[in-house]
């Protein structure tokens, strides 16, 4: 007896000896990570000389980061999916260090970029070889895409341990990582367009993890989507090739402006193919239903990183095929900025009408995790709405380019947060009905607080980090009724409408699930300790704080070198966005009449019961435009195979072979 009794005590100790050993490294590895933030932010005040101490000289000098940053994760991947069969805690510190020294190779390069950008080859790739270039914009996604993943990878440790198939969700959450870096420092739209595709069929497997029937259901919508805007990219890739002759991410609005209407259906493929990632009106219905089914630690990354990456691709091909070169007779009235003219106009409106419906139907639901993913809908709008300034006021349009590159690394931050505060709740009281919680704020304290931060933040409240992205994105909004069309604005004020909206959103989701009376079956829950994941929760807050208190310093050293890097008028972004005032009397003002509004809306809309309404399904984008769609697929498929079965000679059969026949070709002929 006594034998076993021991052994019984004893068992355990080996588990939690590992996951001690987990905790250290975890925590050691965190502590690092933000010391080597704040000498990172004290090297880019002091100045760059710094830099270049002789210890560090080799190590900021070597070239080939932009390499190592994808192979590391994709190499990785493998690698912990084999040590999982292992151990578990192994598999897991190996995720963790493989993300944090993959940021680390992010923080080494920028002294680099002081100087000049970096360029890395693999050739012979397809004939025509993959190119990487990092330049002030790409760095910025690199950089926020690595510090997320870190603190999202530290946080799935907790949240995953009850799940099945971890090995296979960590093996495609590396590749996944591997796919957005590739894709940001492409230098090409072949290399940006492959890395795209490797992303998409990689977060594909964290949609669908669960193999639950709504999963996969939810997966497949995902794929079918994420498909479909990849063969938009790939059709304007060959257009733009046989065009201009060339891939590369540089000033084509000259040569595309002699194609006359083939420059217009270039730009609707970009949009329409980048759009579909960035969650954008129409082609966002995959985002509502992926959300809620995705584990929490997925939908972190789904929202916090994978949907910015279409919006960079947006911004991207409207900051070099739709841009001329700078030149000394440029203005803004050169004929070349037309295309860019056209296009921004008709980006803006889309991004206020996903602005806009994203934020109603927020507030139309009850589960935490489909209204985080509406919102990511609408602040995603937000982005849109300020690349589509930025290319409509063209050689004036650094307000717009800067506040959608602001505002993509403030809502990846603050979004990626409050996925994970719904990812705590779930995982204590598997529950994320808002209505059926209350008074957590006793039993999730931590959680409660950082919950309380990244909501400040996403309504733009002062000294949090949306408030500065959202007040360069009104400027903008502004600018495009001040210098171009008046209809903007209305625009404005749907702007307006929205961000109250917004406040009144997170009014709803703290009320309902943190205050108020805590149901008596989440009051007997027993309180759990999830270290890791308020650890990793605690260092977005920090963040998010750090952004709004000091918004000039993101402002100053990064977004303003990478709107230098482009055809915007010097002397305006000297004059309005160079130590810029953020916290003026207008915009706080500003923010107050927002505030208002929400709280204004809510008790109204709490009143009225307008959080409960169904609309008709003929409102629905869903019904309206895709079940056609699919219907009118499935007809042509039956038509095919019906003549094929009947009549072999048929001539539908020809041509849809010589379709089939043709498109092959073309690809033949473009990576020969």
């Amino acid at each position: 007896m006594s034998g076993d009794n021991t052994n019984n005590d004893c068992a355990p100790c080996v588990p939690c000896a590992q996951e001690s050993l987990f905790s250290r490294s975890c925590i050691a590895l965190l502590t690092i990570s933000f010391v080597l933030v704040g000498a990172f932010i004290a090297m880019t005040l002091i100045g760059d000389a710094v830099f270049y101490l002789p210890v560090l000289r080799q190590v900021f000098s070597f070239r080939y980061y932009p390499l190592l940053l994808v192979a590391v994760p994709l190499l990785s991947g493998p690698l912990q999916a084999a040590l999982g069969y292992r151990s578990a805690w192994l598999r897991d510190l190996t995720a963790v260090t493989t993300t944090f020294v993959t940021f680390l190779f992010i923080l080494a390069m920028y002294p680099q970029l002081l100087t000049d950008s970096i360029y890395n080859t693999i050739p012979a790739v397809f004939g025509y070889g993959l190119h990487f270039h990092v330049d002030w914009l790409s760095y910025v996604m690199v950089s926020v895409s690595g510090i997320l993943w870190l603190l999202v990878t530290i946080y799935a440790h907790e949240y995953m341990a009850p799940e099945e198939h971890q090995d296979r969700f960590y093996l495609w959450m590396s590749v996944t990582l591997g796919g957005v870096l590739g894709t940001v420092m492409a230098s090409d739209i072949l290399t940006m367009f492959l890395f795209f595709e490797i992303m998409t069929f990689s977060s594909y497997m964290l949609v669908a993890h669960n193999e639950s029937a709504e999963s996969l259901l939810a997966g497949n919508n995902y794929i079918y989507m994420g498909v479909a805007g990849g063969l938009a990219v790939l059709v304007a890739m060959i257009l733009v090739l046989f065009s201009t002759k060339t891939l590369q991410f540089t000033y084509l609005a000259a040569e595309l402006a002699e194609t006359g209407w083939i420059q217009y259906a270039v730009a609707a493929l970009l949009i329409l193919g980048f759009g579909v990632k960035a969650g954008m009106l129409p082609v966002h219905i995959w985002l509502p239903k992926a959300h809620p089914v995705a584990p929490t630690p997925a939908s972190a990354l789904l929202s916090g990183v994978l949907i910015k990456i279409g919006a960079y691709g947006i911004l991207r091909v409207a900051t070099s095929f739709f841009m001329p070169a700078a030149g000394p007779l440029m203005s803004r009235d050169n004929p070349l900025w037309n295309l860019s003219h056209v296009t921004g106009a008709a980006v803006i409106w889309i991004g206020i009408l996903t602005m806009a419906v994203g934020v109603f139907m927020a507030l139309q639901q009850s589960n935490m995790k489909k209204m985080l993913a509406y919102h990511s809908i609408s602040q995603m709008g937000y982005i849109i709405m300020g690349a589509g300034v930025a290319a409509y006021l063209g050689y004036y349009g650094a307000m717009g380019f800067s506040g959608a590159v602001y505002h993509t690394v403030n809502h990846a931050l603050f979004k990626s947060l409050l996925f994970m505060v719904a990812g705590v709740v779930y995982l204590r009281y598997h529950e994320l009905n808002m209505y059926n919680l209350g008074g957590l704020w006793r039993k999730l304290p931590v959680t409660f607080v950082v919950c309380i931060i990244a909501a400040l933040g996403i309504t733009g409240m002062p000294f949090f980090n949306g408030f500065a992205s959202k007040s360069i994105l009104h400027h903008a909004i502004d600018e495009a009724y001040t210098y171009g069309h008046g209809s903007f604005r209305y625009a404005e004020v749907v702007f307006t409408i929205v961000s109250g909206g917004t406040v009144c959103s997170f009014i709803k989701l703290i009320s309902y699930t943190f205050l108020g009376r805590c149901p008596e079956k989440i009051a007997t829950v027993p309180n759990t300790g999830n270290r890791m994941m308020q650890m990793a929760m605690g260092g977005v807050a920090v963040l998010i704080v750090g952004i709004g208190v000091f918004p000039g310093y993101l402002m100053n050293t990064f977004i303003i070198p990478a709107t230098r890097s482009f055809t915007y008028d010097p002397a305006f972004i000297d004059r309005y966005l160079v130590d810029m005032n953020f916290f003026n009397s207008h915009d706080l003002m500003g923010t107050v009449r927002v505030y208002a509004l929400g709280f204004a809306i809510f008790f109204v809309g709490k009143k009225l019961h307008l959080f409960h309404l169904h609309l008709p399904k003929w409102l629905s984008v869903e019904y309206v435009m895709y079940k056609p769609l699919q219907s009118a697929v499935l007809r042509v498929s039956r038509h095919i195979t019906t003549n094929y079965e009947t009549k072999a000679n048929n001539a539908d059969v020809y041509i849809y072979a010589a379709l089939l026949m043709g498109s092959l070709l073309m690809l033949t002929v473009f990576f020969r």
